[in-house]
């Protein structure tokens, strides 16, 4: 019931006339889609409001200066399973520097490299120098094979809404360019999208928040592809991870449990798939994703896409 009031016009003033109550009928179909879509505007907003970057580990390169007879060598350790990129300058007075890898190069996982060695180019002067490092995670030569179909990065049948996709405004600019966020209950089973090897995963993390400050509290999963890519899903359940560094899997096998830790304001899935750019930053990749109604190239913000 919708209350009418009429004025009317008395001596230049607008004065008030008797009331009038008008029946007004809404359809339910009307009323219930009107609420569905402000709960789903409500979901989609508050969860694209989180991001973050690619998980890294300040601990997994170390470079050390080792002494050899009439040189010195500087020695890359990569501590982690995963590759990385690592660009490592040198200058010097009166140095001799030879490189056993380019001075921006990729080192495997677990590994321990000679990079360069430096000596005197005049024995009877002092030879001064000193060096500087840069690293990134994964491949700068990883080359995205575009004819890869991925699969959601959920259980098949089951259904979820994308809350940001690509070129999102919130937080998928950057080195997020190509991820897309899938709104999920916390504890949902999140799935390998590909086939690769678990190169790295946090899973101890119990806190986040829409502050950019918990962008290094996401519990995560990295994978490994065949390309040299790496497949990386974020805002993990605490202990929610079911796999093990070292651990091959399948497109489609159960890896984690999806949480709401790190720099997010909803439970959610972020998924992306990314490579080095240079020895300082990565960047993602556009995917195409296999559903149950064929392939799918750009996930769209607010669609709900099935797993198949």
């Amino acid at each position: 019931m919708l209350v009418v009031q009429s004025m009317a016009m008395f001596r230049g003033v607008w004065m008030p006339m008797a009331e009038r109550r008008v029946s007004v009928h809404r359809p339910l179909g009307l009323i219930q889609s009107v609420r569905r879509g402000i709960a789903l505007s409500a979901v989609v907003l508050l969860s694209v409001a989180a991001g973050g970057q690619p998980s890294r580990d300040e601990e997994a390169v170390r470079v050390r200066r080792v002494s050899g007879p009439g040189y010195a060598s500087l020695v890359v350790e990569n501590r982690r399973a995963y590759e990385v990129t690592v660009a490592l300058t040198i200058r010097g007075q009166n140095a001799n520097i030879t490189r056993m890898v380019p001075e921006v190069g990729t080192y495997p996982g677990y590994s321990r490299t000679e990079a360069l060695r430096v000596s005197a180019a005049d024995g009877t002067k002092p030879c001064k120098w000193r060096y500087h490092f840069h690293w990134t995670k994964g491949r700068i030569d990883a080359q995205h094979d575009d004819t890869t179909l991925y699969r959601l990065p959920f259980e098949k049948g089951r259904s979820y809404r994308v809350s940001q996709g690509y070129n999102g405004r919130l937080s998928h600019h950057g080195v997020n360019q190509y991820a897309v966020d899938f709104a999920m209950p916390e504890g949902t089973t999140v799935c390998a999208a590909r086939a690769g090897i678990v190169v790295d995963f946090k899973e101890s993390s119990e806190t986040g928040g829409p502050q950019k400050s918990h962008e290094s509290e996401a519990n995560y999963v990295s994978i490994a592809h065949a390309d040299g890519t790496i497949g990386e899903y974020h805002h993990l359940k605490v202990d929610g991870v079911l796999v093990e560094i070292g651990d091959r899997v399948v497109a489609g096998q159960a890896i984690a449990l999806s949480g709401n830790t790190g720099y997010s304001t909803f439970p959610h899935l972020h998924f992306g798939v990314y490579s080095a750019a240079d020895a300082e930053h990565m960047r993602s990749h556009p995917i195409t994703f296999l559903t149950d109604r064929g392939t799918v190239g750009e996930p769209r913000p607010g669609r709900a896409y099935t797993a198949r």
